[in-house]
């Protein structure tokens, strides 16, 4: 990727990372790809478990309860940007990738898909991802963010950031109607042993699991797995299968083991600030109207021209 491409990228981040409040930098660790992690619990990040690891915690019927706020992102939004490994600069933080199928650690992107992906990945086209717009985020990209897992009615309940809710039912064994499509898909779950498997499909394929443009067809077929290791730490793990777009099933991971938090802590978005002051938009737009020969390019607010009036920050 170009200098100028890692710095449009890196403004387009700024978009993302204020979503949620970043933890303090003496609690922000290196980004780990892979299961290197796996069993590990949390090392000192801000928010992290007040007790110690215990036994898996169970719910009356004996399957793990997994109620509470978990984040697998290291403290630093490392994947954001690029899922597979890549260097730092220009703001954007440098990563281990988190594919952990196949060993190469490479997306198998048809070719067709990958130039697509290269496509949306290039500078100039950093304003057609959703995230930027505050619209809406795709499963695995949730993952980056903290989470709240809760149970109801016998189904399990995921509040994610921006106020994005998963209902995951774990009593239906058939999907919708193909003809129903979702940001989201349909998430059907079940339990395998410790682990709680979600599967989703009816997808509508509009969403980014990045901000470097890798995506997957409305066709693909997702399945999670949520495997609790002991009461402060689970493994997330998410296989995608789409032939329209890959050559083979794929699986990635975060970036360290989900790691339970303290409620009240500063890394989940309680007020979907994503809206407030996103003026590195309006630069994305001017970019991309220049690249594609629009016009109409947005004005800055005057604030951000004259520089700030009474009372106001830059």
């Amino acid at each position: 990727m170009s200098a100028r491409g890692r710095f449009l990228l890196s403004i387009a981040a700024l978009v993302v990372i204020q979503v949620v409040s970043s933890v303090p930098a003496s609690g922000q660790g290196g980004g780990r790809g892979g299961g290197a992690a796996v069993g590990q619990a949390g090392r000192g990040r801000a928010g992290g478990p007040s007790t110690p690891a215990g036994p898996i915690p169970r719910t009356p019927d004996g399957k793990p309860d997994l109620t509470g706020r978990w984040n697998g992102s290291g403290g630093v939004l490392h994947n954001t940007v690029i899922l597979e490994e890549h260097p730092g600069g220009f703001g954007v933080q440098a990563g281990k990738t988190l594919i952990i199928e196949p060993p190469d650690g490479i997306i198998p992107y048809q070719p067709w898909a990958l130039a697509e992906r290269n496509r949306r990945r290039d500078d100039a086209n950093g304003y057609e991802d959703q995230v930027g717009h505050c619209e809406f985020y795709e499963v695995g990209r949730l993952a980056s963010f903290a989470h709240d897992i809760m149970y109801s009615g016998g189904n399990v309940i995921i509040n994610h950031t921006q106020h994005i809710t998963r209902v995951i039912d774990m009593n239906r064994r058939e999907h919708l109607p193909q003809g129903i499509r979702l940001w989201l898909g349909d998430p059907i779950g079940r339990w395998e042993g410790d682990a709680l498997v979600v599967d989703t499909t009816n997808l509508n394929g509009k969403g980014r699991m990045a901000l470097g443009g890798d995506f997957y067809s409305s066709d693909a077929h997702l399945v999670e797995r949520f495997a609790m290791v002991n009461s402060n730490t689970y493994n997330w793990t998410l296989t995608i299968t789409d032939p329209k777009v890959f050559t083979r099933p794929w699986t990635m991971t975060s970036a360290v083991p989900m790691t339970r938090e303290r409620q009240g802590g500063e890394s989940f978005d309680t007020e979907d600030s994503c809206h407030e002051g996103n003026v590195d938009l309006v630069h994305l737009k001017n970019v991309y109207d220049q690249a594609h020969g629009n016009r109409g390019a947005v004005k800055w607010p005057p604030e951000y021209v004259q520089g700030p009036g009474p009372g106001q920050t830059r």
